[in-house]
């Protein structure tokens, strides 16, 4: 598993379909489909497509991208060809998020596809002026929340009758994002509008919180629930189930076999979700279980409180060209050792090198691969920080898992009933912990 050293590198872009990314399993493409859902039969020959012009491997982002791995130069124009044939759309212009279910979600406030079409037409002529991660996100209130999603612009329908209001904020997620106050629908576009041109007089590179004074100490609010896992009532009377995919990511002979069981189960198509998710629309309460069970079988998650869910995994090596370990490969067996303490508070990270490309927030517990020396790759241990922090504890790789083992013990026996595990972890000293990490096989030296 021995790697030269080398610095990791940052790109800053988004690999679109248009605009491939090189990473270490090849060319990388991002598909985002103009109406927001998949047929089964385009999500089919993206599948056939993904096998023939790639290695294969497709991923739900935590956005609910699409993106299809193991491209090569002569292989991305077939593979454009192909997306144009299935009649699938890309999504261009300012990226304005809604959820995968608005339009159909029986407790949505608004349909949010409505401003979503009027505020992506108004700044139709704003983005070549515009940073090319600068979004908006329309929320309209249904069960799927996008509160997670850190945004320029962010509108959330007020519920109520009578004349629409948004709640506007500014500049992260909801929990971090700046108040700005509310509009009445009508007038959203011309303030969604003042906001953008005020980030376009700053350049290309501006995004809004950039034009905001200094960020205060104030506490986070609480965020609405954002997993695609589980049950949503429609507006017809049937049901949307929700699966994960393991890390994100599914061998295209995989989701052909989860496309046969919606199918078999009468669901209309599969909706890419936020959080890795695939939602199966129109599923009848009788073939809601049938299509969860195939969906385990192949390995997707189906509870919400799998323990996988709050494992946070890049690709790793071999995919990516930074990579030091092969970090989703892993990503299983870390989440099995860790079991119960993963109860949804506690938050893990594995992070193939330096750059924190799955989770580029602070986590509870961070584990980041590093250059081999002369023996092996390394892994470093990082409480309540960024992959960017790692420096010790550092582990051989072949240690990880014994050493997550004697942490979850540890965790086990501090914790009290009622505490969560983030509490738990959190009240346990540095200078009780390290020792607990500490093996034969830590080397004591940093580079």
């Amino acid at each position: 598993m021995s790697t030269s050293p080398r610095p990791p590198s940052r790109r800053g872009i988004c690999p679109a379909l248009s605009a491939p990314m090189a990473t270490g399993d090849g060319l990388l493409v991002r598909l985002v489909p103009a109406e927001g859902w998949l047929t089964l039969a385009q999500m089919r020959g993206l599948a056939s497509a993904a096998r023939a012009y790639g290695n294969g491997i497709i991923e739900i982002t935590a956005k609910g991208s699409v993106q299809i791995r193991g491209l090569t130069e002569d292989s991305v124009g077939p593979l454009n060809a192909a997306v144009g044939r299935l009649g699938i759309t890309p999504r261009t212009g300012l990226p304005v998020d809604v959820s995968p279910l608005s339009g159909i979600d029986a407790t949505e406030a608004v349909d949010a596809r409505l401003m979503a079409a009027r505020l992506h037409e108004m700044a139709a002529d704003l983005v070549p002026r515009l940073g090319a991660k600068v979004s908006v996100v329309v929320d309209g209130g249904g069960a799927l929340s996008l509160d997670a999603f850190k945004t320029d612009v962010r509108l959330v329908a007020r519920p109520g009758k009578g004349e629409k209001m948004w709640d506007v904020s500014l500049a992260g997620d909801a929990a971090r994002a700046l108040p700005f106050g509310s509009v009445r629908g009508r007038d959203a576009p011309d303030l969604v509008r003042g906001l953008l041109e005020r980030l376009a007089a700053l350049g290309p590179s501006a995004r809004m919180a950039d034009a905001l004074p200094p960020a205060t100490d104030a506490p986070p609010r609480p965020m609405r629930e954002t997993s695609p896992i589980g049950l949503f009532a429609l507006t017809d009377g049937s049901t949307a189930c929700g699966i994960g995919l393991p890390f994100g990511a599914l061998h295209a002979d995989d989701l052909d076999a989860l496309i046969a069981a919606a199918e078999a189960a009468g669901a209309r198509d599969l909706r890419p979700a936020p959080d890795h998710g695939l939602l199966a629309t129109g599923l009848s309460a009788e073939d809601v279980d049938t299509f969860r069970t195939a969906a385990a079988q192949i390995g997707c998650l189906v509870l919400a409180d799998d323990p996988r869910r709050f494992v946070a995994a890049c690709p790793g090596a071999p995919a990516c060209a930074s990579a030091d370990i092969p970090a989703r490969a892993i990503a299983a067996e870390v989440a099995q050792v860790l079991g119960k303490a993963l109860d949804g508070s506690l938050q893990v990270h594995i992070s193939a090198c330096s750059k924190g490309c799955a989770h580029p927030a602070p986590a509870n517990l961070t584990l980041v691969g590093l250059p081999a020396d002369a023996m092996d790759n390394r892994v470093a241990l990082v409480r309540e920080g960024r992959a960017g922090d790692a420096t010790r504890p550092q582990i051989t790789a072949e240690a990880l898992l014994p050493t997550l083992a004697r942490l979850a013990g540890a965790l086990d026996a501090a914790h009290t009933p009622g505490a969560r595990m983030v509490e738990t972890l959190a009240a346990l000293p540095s200078s009780s912990l390290e020792p607990l990490l500490l093996s034969p096989a830590v080397l004591e030296s940093t580079p």
